[in-house]
């Protein structure tokens, strides 16, 4: 095989592999991932000159098909000069042994940086200042583009006298990243799944009170930012000990299923229904202030009583208790739903009412 094969050759397995690391995202800050094409067109450009640097620029968006065609076409262009740039740069210096090779690594980083920070520029805010998310992003382009520098190096001083091992060993790393993302993201998958079950109860697939929880965290937060109040109610069946002592635990559990379909087909698509524990749910109503809240707790108590359920395939008629209470900034989430709680239970004294907790004014009054 004659040299100008071989420099064909490794050009083009050095665009491909540039071209298939931009297709490796790795999660470096909380909700921030970058490819790993920077320091694969680094490479490209340094030891196969700008042609070279200009098409591993170019090929990173060559399996990028969900973006539109426009974008992709800038984002080629703007790849290409990256690669001609560090390229250019490359031929000037000298890069023989180690030495030559950090130096030239080290060149060709800092050239590749300073051309993608400009996505970091144009996301300061108009003060001047970065807020969280994009501190994130410029660590994630720092740690993207500085952390393979030492292999950065050894490729570089690996391909000027044995180039098929060099590109070998670059093909491997890509191998081992391509491995590790895959594992990362079914372990990510896993554990979504997890926390998804956890927040699920088993019997109704309703929420449960770990999900219930994070809904009264974000509620009261967009209460805070200037948004309506939201109900909260505790909802409870009433007589369910004799529904499981007559027709059986499993007509009970029956009973429950339908209980959380039935509210969940009825209410708005923004209300959210939780089981709580036995025959007890909790609704969480957004954009709910203080005169509707009475008739919300009433609409509720008669979705249950107004229509029988079948148990046990016999029509029966389900009655429950509710405890209606504003969620406010007046009081923490835990405060409101204590509260919901104590009228739930004095509702139970009587069955088949709605006690709405009242305004300090008028309680006084």
């Amino acid at each position: 095989m004659t040299a100008l094969d071989t420099g064909v050759a490794a050009a083009i397995v050095l665009v491909a592999l540039t071209a298939l690391a931009e297709q490796l995202n790795v999660v470096v800050a909380r909700r921030t991932r970058v490819s790993l094409s920077g320091p694969f067109l680094v490479a490209a450009a340094l030891v196969g000159g700008p042609l070279v640097g200009a098409c591993a620029g170019a090929a990173t968006e060559a399996f990028t098909t969900e973006d539109p065609p426009r974008k992709r076409v800038v984002c080629a262009a703007a790849g290409a000069f990256q690669g001609f740039a560090i390229g250019l740069v490359g031929e000037q210096l000298s890069h023989r042994g180690v030495s030559g090779a950090v130096v030239l690594a080290t060149a060709g980083l800092l050239i590749g940086f300073a051309l993608n920070a400009r996505v970091v520029l144009r996301a300061l805010g108009r003060n001047g200042n970065l807020r969280r998310e994009l501190r994130a992003a410029w660590r994630a382009i720092v740690v993207a583009w500085f952390l393979p520098a030492p292999l950065l190096v050894a490729f570089i001083h690996l391909f000027e006298t044995t180039p098929g091992l060099a590109l070998a060993y670059a093909a491997g790393l890509l191998l081992v990243a391509a491995y590790a993302n895959r594992f990362r993201r079914r372990l990510e998958r896993a554990l979504a799944g997890e926390r998804s079950r956890a927040r699920v109860d088993a019997l109704t697939a309703a929420p449960n009170r770990y999900a219930l929880a994070e809904a009264l965290a974000y509620e009261q937060a967009r209460i805070r930012r200037g948004g309506r109040t939201a109900a909260l109610c505790f909802l409870d069946l009433d007589r369910f000990k004799t529904v499981n002592d007559t027709y059986g635990y499993a007509a009970g559990d029956r009973l429950l299923v339908d209980v959380h379909h039935r509210l969940r087909g009825e209410l708005r698509a923004s209300d959210l229904v939780f089981r709580w524990g036995g025959e007890e749910f909790v609704v969480l109503a957004p954009h709910v202030d203080r005169t509707e809240l009475a008739d919300f707790a009433e609409r509720l108590r008669l979705l249950l009583a107004t229509r029988p359920f079948a148990i046990d395939g016999r029509p029966r008629t389900i009655t429950s208790s509710v405890g209606a209470v504003l969620l406010d900034e007046s009081r923490t989430a835990d405060e409101a739903l204590e509260a919901a709680g104590r009228l739930v239970r004095k509702a139970k004294l009587t069955r088949n009412t709605a006690v709405v907790e009242r305004p300090a004014a008028d309680a006084a009054a």
